[in-house]
């Protein structure tokens, strides 16, 4: 199955593969253990759609509009998330059975603003310029992420693994970052917010 513009509204255990549906609208579909691989879903709308234990494998996903869909064990893997306003997703009164999955994504000028996404994994990912603040991401992990320019303020980090992540900017004091793990290299960024100098 490859038309994703039907009248079937829900689509269970499919594979979608090399299909093209850049700068069009989906609409009002469940996808449940649908698995997309080299799709170009540049610009595509989605609107009021499910999506349940799905994958993405090195698909891309640039500037896709999320208006009031539903994400729940999803993973991406090797795909590119660029410019993706996730708080437009629907949240109100869900929570995630599972986490989403970022593998080796490219989800730069991304916002994450004020959700609660617990055990989000995002591993080895160019994360530049995310939008963190307010969000809860507690227990998840960011190793391995490169994170320039990224926002971080009243961010609940709590048990974060931040192991080889790197180009974080955190300020401790305007965030929780109890129990979470950093390489003893790259935490010496954390100092740079307590006005205090630093010598090699």
């Amino acid at each position: 199955m490859n038309n994703l513009t039907n009248d079937i509204n829900s689509i269970h255990d499919q594979d979608f593969i090399d299909i093209k549906y850049a700068e069009q609208k989906i609409s009002n579909k469940e996808f449940y253990n649908c698995h997309f691989k080299s799709c170009d879903f540049n610009g595509t709308i989605f609107m009021n759609c499910e999506f349940t234990h799905c994958t993405f494998i090195e698909c891309n996903l640039n500037n896709v509009a999320v208006n009031n869909s539903k994400f729940v064990d999803i993973e991406f893997n090797n795909c590119k998330v660029i410019g993706v306003n996730w708080t437009m997703a629907h949240w109100r009164d869900f929570m995630l059975s599972a986490p989403l999955t970022f593998k080796k994504c490219m989800i730069n000028s991304s916002s994450f603003y004020g959700l609660a996404l617990e055990k989000v994994i995002i591993e080895e990912c160019r994360a530049h310029d995310v939008d963190f603040r307010e969000a809860n991401v507690k227990d998840g992990s960011f190793s391995h992420t490169d994170l320039r320019d990224s926002l971080f303020n009243k961010t609940n980090l709590t048990g974060v693994n931040f192991s080889e992540a790197e180009n974080y900017d955190i300020n401790i004091k305007n965030n929780i970052i109890t129990n979470a793990t950093f390489c003893r290299y790259e935490a010496v960024r954390l100092l740079s917010g307590l006005d205090i100098n630093l010598i090699d």
